[in-house]
């Protein structure tokens, strides 16, 4: 019940910050601009996704643009996703092989969320699988990350999973809801990768 109320009002607070374009009232306005005409602050955030092995995948974002500090790759694409989910688990393979296909240029990451699987069976899930990308198991940073996506992509706390979004060269692409053809998915990259070579 605590749990669900938290993520009410995290919701709540998240739709209000993203949708409100003025300072608020916790801005702190140095004293000489007081009297100055307040311009908008520019929103930073901090995520760190860690997986099963303990690697770490940073992303910063500030005024939309989104840094994946240690990713090499230009095109960068979040599945945020459950286990229990079956549409989750059938988009698996596809995206194993799109990350094996462009992994030169394409870095998958999964990020779970509302899922209580122990770290254990996660392991053999990711086994039995075939997972062949990075997982990130740290889901109260993936549920924040998602939180604050939600408003931009116009979806409400009850999306559809898997939610997939692309991101190229630090700036939003496209996102899919629910399970989506690998097919889509390929063509999608392939015309990145066409921007990237311009």
């Amino acid at each position: 019940m605590k749990k669900k109320l938290y993520l009410t009002i995290m919701t709540l607070l998240l739709t209000f910050n993203a949708c409100d374009e003025k300072p608020n009232k916790h801005n702190i306005i140095p004293l000489n601009q007081k009297s100055e005409k307040i311009k908008n602050i520019p929103k930073e955030y901090h995520y760190e996704f860690k997986n099963l092995e303990g690697q770490t995948s940073i992303l910063d974002i500030k005024n939309d643009l989104y840094n994946f500090k240690n990713i090499e790759q230009e095109i960068v694409l979040i599945n945020i996703m459950s286990t229990w989910c079956p549409s989750c688990r059938g988009q698996i393979p596809h995206l194993s092989k799109l990350q094996q296909k462009f992994k030169k240029n394409l870095f998958v990451i999964s990020m779970l969320v509302h899922d209580d699987i122990l770290k254990k069976k996660l392991n053999k899930f990711i086994i039995a699988q075939k997972i062949l990308y990075y997982v990130s198991v740290t889901q109260e940073e993936n549920l924040n990350f998602t939180e604050r996506m939600l408003p931009k992509l116009g979806l409400t706390k009850e999306f559809p999973m898997p939610l997939t979004i692309v991101f190229i060269r630090g700036k939003y692409f496209t996102h899919y809801e629910g399970m989506i053809p690998e097919e889509m998915i390929e063509s999608d990259i392939k015309q990145l990768l066409k921007k990237i070579k311009k």
